[in-house]
């Protein structure tokens, strides 16, 4: 649709153009300004078009809207926060783990993406990156890809993260499993099996949380356990926690919010509602998406 409609639009621009030719060869300046005029809207119009070809993806298609809407410039600052989720489920429930930043609420296994210190300096020297200043910076959060740069840079740098960044890959995202369950001795496992499920991706959005604009991407992978493994995770079902959750997909949609009991403080990050199985087709297919990975920890 948007090529034909680009090549709607240049024959037309093509069509004006030839029509002022031969008016003003045929001195006859009236028909000549109607077909200028009609050009100033055709032509700008194509231009447009063409910019739209390239835009393949939601958030493309959003910053493109934002820019022409003058909410932001090439020089507006935005924000980048890419991280990776597991799902993990045993029957109807969903693992979730505490969160460590004192937000009191249960999320998937998973975190930011860290890039190495090489990549680091050639972020900044490409693009000009910047710490993110909505969270603090820590040992914890060192090298994380929350980051802020100019508008400018954002396609540039979302290009360079998928081909060529020096960072954490989807074949080896044992890290964060490390952290959250083996070293709080939720499970005592040496190696890890799962398959890329896919990638979810906002649009460029005003986020009311941190007051910027802001793109979140989430790769989610689901963990295959062994059989050895499944009856770990059933006996963790049984058992009861202050580090970990099992909970269903509706206690995940309504953020841990019930009615019925009178638990109306949600206590589930909305960012869980990316793991669902129902919510898979939804995610983007990207290169690797259904491919598993064996990972030793």
């Amino acid at each position: 649709m948007k090529i034909f409609k680009s090549i709607i639009l240049f024959i037309l621009s093509l069509s004006f153009i030839g029509i002022i030719v031969v008016f003003e060869i045929k001195l006859l300046p009236v028909g000549s300004s109607i077909a200028g005029l009609l050009l100033c809207y055709s032509l700008p119009a194509f231009c447009k078009s063409v910019q739209d070809i390239s835009d393949t993806t939601n958030w493309k298609m959003s910053q493109r809207k934002l820019k022409r809407g003058g909410f932001i410039t090439d020089n507006t600052i935005v924000r980048v926060s890419f991280a990776y989720l597991y799902r993990i489920k045993m029957g109807d429930k969903y693992l979730l783990v505490k969160n460590e930043r004192g937000t009191g609420k249960y999320q998937p296994v998973g975190g930011v993406y860290k890039f190495d210190e090489n990549e680091k300096l050639e972020l900044k020297n490409r693009f000009q990156v910047k710490d993110d200043d909505k969270i603090s910076i820590d040992e914890s959060s060192r090298n994380d890809y929350r980051l802020r740069m100019e508008n400018k840079y954002l396609r540039k740098f979302i290009a360079r993260f998928d081909r060529k960044a020096k960072r954490e890959k989807i074949d080896d995202l044992s890290r964060e499993f490390k952290e959250e369950l083996i070293e709080k001795g939720i499970v005592d496992w040496r190696q890890i099996k799962y398959r890329f499920c896919g990638r979810h991706m906002t649009s460029l959005q005003f986020g009311e949380h941190f007051q910027i604009y802001e793109i979140l991407l989430a790769d989610v992978v689901e963990l295959l356990p062994t059989l050895e493994q499944e009856n770990d995770l059933k006996l963790l079902v049984m058992q009861q926690s202050d580090k970990y959750r099992w909970v269903t997909a509706e206690e995940i949609i309504s953020l841990g919010v019930n009615t019925a009991t009178g638990q109306l403080r949600e206590d589930i990050a909305d960012h869980t509602k990316k793991i669902l199985q129902e919510n898979e087709g939804e995610l983007m297919k990207i290169s690797d998406v259904g491919k598993t990975f064996t990972v030793n920890i």
